[in-house]
């Protein structure tokens, strides 16, 4: 162990947030003086994300291939060779890509030629849309070339075997956030003081498009409304997107004016203020394959109600215990586990109480025990680590 080289590790992400600088942070904090963490950014936005430029990376060289471009407006050629060039001076690459990607592809198996070892980071699972058997064969195809895969939990764990990873080690901890920062970030915002149990809202954040299924999760809240009479709480949906002029005039067809509130985009930093002041966070989406911001709400004690579609659902939910899991397609369902969480504030907080106590699971730390092990593999601590996550492991040492 003494004499062992260094070992140089990269990390690729289309365009990083405030947790891909928490998951990067967390890495190179874990290796010290074993290894050195080159964490790649290709590009400061994207169509998808209305993100704010990230931050330096503490203990990490981190670089923009394309600095104030979007990823979808570079072509996958120049994508692919901006990565190639810095990706080829690491000993081991992990890919944060879309791996369908053309660029990804030309990537992770140009990397595998080159005698690098390649890690696929994915927060797929198999029940996030219909699969056909010979797409998924060329996708496992595709995916032959990695030599290891991190993902979120069991069943992503479960998909990915399913796709070949037999032997290779499928290891969690993909999808995590910097607990310590958001809560540094709520306490910064709002004090210590605590909010008042009956001044908290109902809390939805993300994109404002179909999968998150807002139709129903407005319908639902109107449903709760008119069983509770007054007073009841106000549901907060922060963020934007192509749905929002339709989700705006059915909110005016419910009568529920003043009562839905649309607050925006938000900064990470007012997502976190945002969660500390609320009541508990929705996400009943139709296909989710993790949904951080449930990460999020568990930092700051918040219980949640989420779809059994959302993967974050298999770590970090309990239900009846620090949240519900309601159907997606049903509004009846979702109004009825708001009124339990609205009604009863000892409940409340046995279940916030339960939400601080899981909020570790999701922490970036988790990542550093995977890759760690990865790197590492006669770091026995680390195996153990990643075995007392509760998914079910295969081939652990």
């Amino acid at each position: 162990m003494r004499d062992r080289k260094p070992v140089k590790l990269g990390l690729i992400w289309a365009q990083f947030a405030a947790y891909h600088v928490d998951r990067c942070e967390a890495v190179a904090g874990r290796l010290g003086p074993r290894g050195t963490v080159l964490a790649i950014e290709v590009a400061t936005t994207s169509a998808d994300y209305a993100w704010e430029p990230s931050d330096e990376v503490v203990g990490a060289e981190k670089i923009t291939l394309f600095p104030g471009s979007s990823f979808d407006d570079v072509h996958p050629l120049r994508r692919f060779w901006a990565m190639l060039r810095p990706a080829v001076r690491c000993d081991v690459v992990c890919i944060g890509l879309s791996y369908g990607l053309p660029d990804a592809i030309l990537l992770s198996w140009t990397l595998r030629l080159l005698g690098r070892r390649v890690v696929v980071f994915s927060e797929s699972k198999f029940d996030d849309k219909p699969r056909s058997a010979s797409f998924e064969w060329l996708k496992a195809l595709v995916l032959s070339c990695y030599h290891a895969a991190i993902v979120g939990g069991r069943r992503h764990v479960d998909y990915f075997r399913f796709l070949g990873f037999r032997r290779r080690p499928v290891l969690p901890g993909y999808d995590t956030v910097g607990v310590n920062r958001i809560r540094g970030q709520a306490t910064m915002a709002i004090g210590l003081q605590k909010v008042p149990f009956a001044e908290r809202n109902f809390l939805f954040v993300g994109r404002f498009v179909d999968k998150k299924n807002l139709f129903t999760l407005i319908r639902g809240y109107a449903r709760y409304v008119a069983a509770a009479g007054r007073p009841h709480r106000n549901l907060v949906l922060a963020g934007s997107g192509p749905s929002e002029t339709e989700l705006r005039l059915l909110v005016s067809e419910l009568a529920l004016q003043g009562q839905v509130e649309f607050r925006g985009f938000l900064s990470a930093d007012a997502v976190s203020r945002t969660l500390a002041e609320s009541l508990g966070l929705l996400l009943v989406s139709i296909e989710e394959q993790w949904g951080l911001v449930v990460n999020e709400a568990l930092a700051l004690g918040l219980p949640v109600i989420v779809s059994n579609e959302v993967g974050a659902r298999d770590l970090l939910v309990r239900n009846l215990e620090n949240g519900y899991v309601v159907e997606s397609g049903s509004a009846e369902s979702i109004a009825r586990a708001m009124a339990l969480i609205a009604g009863n504030e000892a409940n409340w907080h046995t279940m916030s109480q339960s939400s601080l106590e899981r909020s570790m699971l999701g922490d970036c730390s988790r990542l550093a025990d995977s890759l760690e092990a990865i790197l590492f593999p006669e770091m026995t601590d680390a195996w153990q680590k990643v075995r007392e996550l509760p998914v079910q492991m295969e081939h652990c040492p």
